[in-house]
């Protein structure tokens, strides 16, 4: 091997390592996060076309006839607003009650709002990841994903959404540590649903891997909750912010923390790099 082989070698080991080792940190995965929307601009374009809608879902509940209500985290002085599937905060949410008893227009209008918007949301979500991780997303795979952002959404809409009260600090961290341990265990959900997983599938493969990355994932999750939280405050423009800017660092950051887990093969050697040690070797 030539001098200058052997030195470009050690680059690449070098750069593979420190990326390996800096994606080990809450720090490192989002920065290599922002480094690969920086280089593929193309990955915050579903979630700012999701996040135009997202804000105009909020000005037209406000302006219809029809019952809305501000988004509970709104009115907290700190709030960590996170959900499994990448999707903005919206500042206006209207619960199932305010639907009875409307006339059939009003219906349709409200119930295709509402559907309308987790649509264009759930399709952002499966492209950006689908992009992040380089692979074709089979339609099937978009259709669990769309069914799972559609149960976590409606879920909270049937109940009345929810808000949990805490006065006692003890009970509280309690409460915040078994959210945490649910939540990091099924970060990389996401990522293995639009990889054509099915949900039991994904569900317990998301267990397994995230296993012994609990403080990177839940820091990930601390970071892109009070980012949700804290962008959905500013007035007006919070829906499409919340969307357009921490939807797509969300969705990459669940595609490289995927890519570089322990349980992803070391990929393939390039034909041409092969055969170029080969030769190497053979002199």
């Amino acid at each position: 091997m030539s001098g200058r082989d052997e030195e470009r070698s050690k680059t690449v080991s070098s750069v593979g390592y420190h990326s390996q080792t800096a994606r080990r940190s809450t720090l490192g995965v989002l920065t290599s996060t922002l480094g690969r929307i920086r280089r593929d601009p193309v990955l915050a374009v579903p979630f700012a076309v999701a996040g135009v809608l997202v804000a105009l879902g909020d000005w037209l509940r406000r302006h219809d006839p029809i019952p809305t209500a501000s988004t509970d985290a709104l009115s907290e002085s700190l709030s960590v607003t996170y959900s499994v599937l990448p999707q903005g905060t919206a500042r206006t949410v209207r619960h199932v009650g305010a639907l009875v008893g409307l006339k059939t227009r009003y219906l349709l209008w409200a119930v295709g709002l509402e559907v309308l918007i987790p649509l264009a949301v759930g399709i952002a979500g499966w492209m950006t990841i689908a992009r992040t991780l380089d692979t074709r997303s089979p339609l099937r795979a978009l259709c669990r994903y769309l069914i799972a952002l559609a149960a976590v959404v409606s879920i909270p809409q049937l109940l009345g959404g929810f808000s949990i009260d805490v006065n006692n600090v003890l009970l509280g961290l309690v409460l915040l540590a078994m959210a945490l341990f649910v939540m990091t265990r099924l970060f990389l959900l996401p990522a293995l649903l639009v990889t054509g997983s099915g949900f039991v599938t994904a569900l317990r493969q998301s267990y397994r891997h995230s296993r012994g990355q609990g403080l990177l994932l839940a820091g990930l999750i601390i970071v892109i909750g009070l980012a949700y939280w804290g962008l959905a405050t500013v007035p007006v423009a919070g829906g499409f912010l919340s969307t357009a800017v921490v939807a797509p660092i969300h969705a990459v950051a669940i595609g490289t923390v995927f890519l570089s887990g322990p349980h992803r093969t070391p990929s393939p050697p390039v034909e041409g790099t092969e055969r170029g040690s080969r030769a190497d070797g053979s002199r």
